[in-house]
């Protein structure tokens, strides 16, 4: 694993170092690329911790894992580490849990995984080209400037967008579910390239044509809803 395929995966997992890994007591504590693997410490309040190995290939795959499947494994290990109670005591060495035995296992999936809270930030860090999501499309800040964003209701956000060709300030609702399936929009979508495409100085029709009219919001002179089209 080269050094930044390392810096992606810590990127999308520094979350856990700062706060507690869902419905666990648990925070990363430490993070390690050896090899062909990851090496993460895991611990608790009361520094009790465990290791948990990860590989960064599938058998007879060559195309590196997603980064983003770190997330969702990195969960649901935590989770039943700390339920079957594989944390060891401070001083103790930490007991190692090997994540393709946990895969086999059906403890943690093979697939990547993604929450409505998963998309939520996915779209929040695009819009604010975070280095935690891959930057290839990134914000043009011609067009607009993310200055903050309110989570509507749990399938639609508001993104509000400082407009420096036109002085003002719009409020931009973008789904974080497929319209189909109902599930969380993937990780993969892009909407800084649906942005990009739409806030055009020189065809401002593309935009008028989704403006919400009477939409009442403090925070924005205009609101549009790009839930449908994005």
């Amino acid at each position: 694993m080269k050094n930044a395929r390392i810096n992606d995966v810590l990127l999308a997992l520094r979350r856990f170092i700062g706060v507690p890994i869902p419905h666990t007591r648990l925070r990363m504590r430490g993070f390690v690329g050896e090899g062909e693997g990851l090496r993460l410490r895991l611990e608790d309040p009361e520094r009790r911790h465990v290791m948990l190995t990860l590989p960064t290939r599938r058998p007879n795959e060559a195309v590196p894992i997603a980064t983003w499947w770190y997330v969702g494994t990195l969960r649901h290990a935590a989770q039943w580490a700390e339920t079957n109670g594989r944390l060891s005591s401070e001083g103790h060495e930490a007991k190692v849990l090997d994540g393709e035995t946990l895969i086999a296992d059906g403890v943690i999936p093979a697939a990547s995984e993604t929450t409505t809270d998963d998309s939520l930030d996915y779209v929040i860090g695009d819009l604010l080209a975070d280095p935690a999501w891959p930057n290839r499309h990134s914000p043009a800040p011609e067009l607009y400037q993310l200055i903050g964003f309110d989570l509507m209701t749990e399938e639609r956000v508001r993104a509000y967008l400082e407009l420096p060709y036109s002085p003002r300030t719009i409020g931009i609702d973008l789904a974080v579910v497929d319209e189909e399936t109902g599930m969380p929009r993937s990780t993969g979508w892009w909407a800084s390239t649906k942005l990009n495409a739409i806030l055009t100085p020189d065809e401002p029709t593309a935009l008028a044509a989704h403006l919400v009219p009477d939409a009442e919001d403090p925070n924005c002179d205009a609101v549009y809803d790009l839930t449908h089209w994005a």
